[in-house]
C-alpha cells in the first residue's frame, strides 16, 4: 500500500530532513473513525537516507509497543521527489504480514488490510504536516 501527499515546500529544502528522520518521525500511528483519531504507540526504526538530485528515501518499520502479538510489524519507505518548483511529492509505502496466524489471515481479508491502508495514509499525512512545520522557518 502506498499513499502520496504533496508538501508545499521545495524538494531541496525537504530532502536533507531525511538525514535525521528518526528524530522527528511520529511515535504513534493510527486511523480516524468518524473524525476521531484512534492511535497506537509504536517503536519506529528508520534506516539511512539515500538521496539523488531527483529523489530521496529512507526505509522505515514500525511495531506496536503493546500488545505486540495483536498488531503487525509494518515495513516501508518514506520517499520524496520534486513535484514542481515549490512542491514535493511525499510517498509513504508499507507492507506487513497479518498477526495471529490463520485467524489473522482471515481477519486481514475482512478488515485488517483496510485498517493497514488507512494507517499508511494517516502516517503520510502526519509526516507531511511535520515536514511542513519543520521547514517553515527555512
Amino acid at each position: 500500500m502506498v499513499h502520496n501527499v504533496r508538501v508545499r515546500r521545495p524538494f531541496e529544502s525537504l530532502s536533507p530532513t531525511l538525514d535525521n528522520a528518526a528524530d522527528w518521525m511520529p511515535r504513534s500511528v493510527g486511523v480516524r473513525v468518524a473524525g476521531v483519531p484512534l492511535r497506537k504507540r509504536v517503536t519506529m526504526q528508520v534506516g539511512d537516507a539515500v538521496r539523488t538530485s531527483s529523489w530521496a528515501a529512507v526505509s522505515v518499520s514500525w511495531t506496536a509497543t503493546f500488545p505486540k502479538r495483536l498488531f503487525p510489524r509494518m515495513e516501508g519507505k518514506v520517499a520524496l521527489s520534486p513535484a514542481g518548483r515549490n512542491e514535493t511529492k511525499l510517498a509513504v509505502s508499507g507492507m506487513y504480514e497479518p498477526p495471529l496466524g490463520r485467524v489473522g489471515e482471515d481477519l486481514n481479508s475482512a478488515l485488517l488490510h483496510s485498517v493497514a491502508d488507512l494507517t499508511v495514509k494517516e502516517l503520510a499525512e502526519s509526516i507531511a504536516v511535520r515536514l511542513q512545520r519543520k521547514t517553515a522557518s527555512s
